[in-house]
């Protein structure tokens, strides 16, 4: 369990860091399309383990990935006032955390492409909701990665930048389901390797 522990704490704050190294300026902007992939890695381990507290789990480590990104991302708002980067930075942290939370209970009372459609489409919502409130901070929306690569986003005239947030979902979810198909494979392997092992000392 701590070894698992230990991978899941990594992929964490890998996750938090991908997004962080993505984010303008001077980020590597490639990086956004592998960034989430750690964090479903983690959920979908946590939905299939025997231990408990699975809604717990998925929420500290999706937390800590969402509250590295903010950190690393927004710490200038302290010079304007650091109350309100405490607050925005463990709010908007929060928000996203939640989006991930309700993604992974769909995937888990549903299935898996149930939970992906939800995740794609409440991540825009989201988004979308945080333009018009009290606590608007946009500037973390995914689309705005892009803010420095204005050539590949030309379609942003039609889309705004809600379409580079479904690129970007859509991209890390299909690599995602590569990523659990080889693993899947993996796991079958080995269990008939298992079986024919035991097959050929049975016969002996």
């Amino acid at each position: 369990k701590l070894k698992i522990l230990s991978k899941h704490l990594r992929f964490s704050i890998l996750s938090g860091l991908l997004l962080a190294s993505a984010w303008p300026i001077n980020g590597i902007t490639l990086l956004i399309f592998f960034a989430l992939i750690p964090l479903l890695i983690i959920e979908d381990e946590i939905s299939r383990d025997k231990f408990d507290k699975k809604k717990t789990r998925i929420f500290f480590y999706s937390y800590l990935a969402f509250l590295i990104w903010n950190i690393a991302t927004t710490w200038w708002i302290i010079y304007t006032t650091l109350p309100g980067a405490i607050f925005a930075n463990i709010a908007n942290s929060l928000f996203y955390s939640i989006v991930f939370i309700l993604y992974s209970r769909v995937k888990r009372k549903i299935d898996v492409k149930a939970g992906s459609l939800f995740l794609i489409t409440f991540w825009i919502a989201f988004e979308k909701f945080h333009l018009n409130w009290d606590f608007s901070w946009p500037w973390l929306n995914l689309g705005n990665v892009f803010s420095e690569n204005v050539k590949i986003i030309q379609w942003y005239e039609y889309t705004g930048a809600f379409g580079g947030t479904l690129w970007i979902l859509i991209i890390n979810i299909l690599l995602f389901t590569s990523y659990e198909r080889y693993q899947q494979k993996r796991r079958l392997d080995r269990k008939s390797t298992r079986l024919n092992s035991s097959h050929v000392r049975t016969s002996r």
